[in-house]
């Protein structure tokens, strides 16, 4: 983030933090916030005390008085603010301890929130959901109120926004590589401040960007034609980029022999890219091919009858240094040339449940810290006659939505203005707005320039690459991976010559 930014948004912080709408700040090492003496207390939610509570997060209320809790749910109210109760007096035994509460915009009500996302409301704020359920792949670090107390936000320590009511998500900092204190309302613009570890005061809300502001929030990667470290060293010298990304594909072609890593299938890309510096982007074939034929049905999957094919995966990927990866489980399931084509109302629904039976499987391995990306083609969300939702396995399965966009079309007249325009814009926006309703970042898995034989790609289309890359750093995409290749009747290949202008305009806005 730029200084210019840090300055704007430091008092944007001060004054909301005065207006008091939010959040405590949330000390890094939640463990290490119990000390001797902040167990529950019988009389700490009720009593009112001019002594220390043993608390360490706080809330004010707009009269005059505050709260302090403690991480074992006890709080007491100090001042003009009123007793409400605590988990601690309704002798709750927390499953994780409690690390943030804030205060209704009336002062009659609080929210207090354990690191699992378990939300507890008491007074007149109102429970709207929480990430108690759902699979996290860091802490919940703190929470905020939407300004008319109808919902709230939830933040992780890896910076991910959870959106509850009529909370609207703007944005995160996940994947900046940044870690999180806390955040507040932005009374101004409705929307909110993520603090990260670093000092940074990250604004988001409506008409606000700041992927604009600062290049570390779209990580950069690539498919290369050569699929090795060398292979992406070579695409980052020749393209004049940086890529942390990539994107590799596990073989689907031989059964799951090859796919799972049993007997050692996989250790010719664990021993490639052990110690390399650079996070996967997996692609998992979910029906592998044996002799031309598929080895099972999406229906099948959905039983849970290959679930410890994943389990072994899981395994093999965490024993060989790469439990963080992105696993894109079932790329491009709306194309009919797919083994796992999800092309109708029931193959969808079992790509859904087949996708949770996957993700259940590798989340029970020790160690993962894998991010499950669900991945159709772009073009699938403006589709006449299909339902990504149909095929969405939900919130609790899914840490990115993936989208694969190549600068073709069919519309006429064919220029690059109009392709964008009529088919690339319209697919991308649908994504958004679909990934935005669910509270989740965006990803590109694949994206290229296009040569194809039939005429219908752009060619050398440097108006894509920006249009691209500006769309990329406005819409909350946590990396993406340029298709390096040329490959199944498509030329993507950037770094072979044959896109001058585009790889010009590629190195200059990445």
């Amino acid at each position: 983030m730029s200084q210019s930014r840090r300055s704007r948004a430091l008092p944007l912080l001060t004054r909301a933090i005065a207006a008091f709408v939010l959040v405590p700040l949330v000390a890094l090492g939640v463990a290490t916030a119990f000390s001797p003496g902040t167990g529950p207390a019988s009389a700490s939610g009720a009593v009112r005390s001019s002594d220390y509570s043993g608390g360490i997060f706080m809330a004010a209320d707009p009269t005059g008085g505050y709260w302090t809790a403690t991480p074992a749910g006890a709080v007491t109210p100090h001042g003009g603010a009123p007793a409400l109760g605590s988990p601690a007096l309704s002798n709750l035994r927390l499953a994780q301890p409690i690390v943030g509460m804030t205060a209704t915009t009336d002062g009659n009500g609080y929210w207090l929130v354990a690191s699992d996302g378990g939300i507890f409301s008491y007074g007149d704020a109102s429970f709207h959901g929480s990430t108690g359920s759902i699979h996290l792949n860091l802490p919940i670090v703190g929470m905020a109120p939407a300004p008319d107390g109808n919902g709230y936000w939830l933040v992780g320590f890896d910076g991910g926004v959870f959106t509850f009511g009529d909370a609207n998500f703007y944005g995160s900092t996940a994947g900046w590589g940044t870690y999180v204190y806390g955040m507040i309302v932005n009374p101004a613009n409705a929307g909110y401040t993520v603090v990260t570890g670093n000092g940074q005061a990250n604004v988001f809300g409506p008409g606000l960007n700041p992927y604009a502001q600062w290049a570390g929030g779209l990580r950069q990667g690539a498919y290369a034609s050569t699929p090795t470290p060398s292979g992406m060293a070579a695409f980052a010298q020749q393209t004049g980029t940086s890529p942390s990304v990539a994107s590799v594909y596990l073989s689907g072609s031989n059964g799951w022999a090859d796919m799972d890593g049993a007997g050692g299938s996989l250790n010719y890309l664990i021993s490639q890219y052990s110690g390399s510096g650079y996070t996967l982007a997996l692609g998992v074939p979910i029906i592998p091919t044996s002799g031309g034929g598929a080895v099972g049905t999406l229906a099948q999957g959905a039983t849970g009858a290959f679930n410890s094919y994943y389990v072994t995966l899981a395994q093999t990927l965490v024993n060989g240094g790469e439990s963080n990866a992105y696993l894109r489980l079932g790329w491009e399931f709306d194309g009919s040339w797919m083994p796992w084509a999800a092309t109708s109302p029931s193959s969808e629904a079992s790509f859904a449940s087949y996708f949770q039976q996957i993700v259940a499987a590798m989340r029970s391995v020790p160690g993962e810290q894998f991010r499950f990306v669900w991945n159709p083609d772009a073009g699938a969300f403006t589709q006449s006659g299909y339902s990504v939702a149909a095929a969405y396995p939900g919130n609790a399965y899914v840490d990115v939505i993936g989208l694969d966009e190549y600068d073709q079309s069919w519309a006429t007249p064919q220029t690059p203005a109009n392709a964008w325009a009529s088919t690339a814009l319209p697919a991308l926006t649908a994504a958004q707005q679909f990934a935005s309703a669910n509270g989740k970042p965006l990803a590109f898995g694949e994206w290229g320039l296009a040569i194809r034989s039939d005429g219908h790609g752009l060619g050398d289309d440097s108006y894509f690459i920006n249009q691209m890359v500006a769309w990329m750093k406005n819409n909350n995409v946590t990396y993406e991976a340029y298709f390096d290749a040329n490959s199944g009747g498509v030329n993507s290949l950037i770094t072979g010559g044959s896109f001058p202008s585009s790889l010009a305009a590629f190195s200059a806005d990445l």
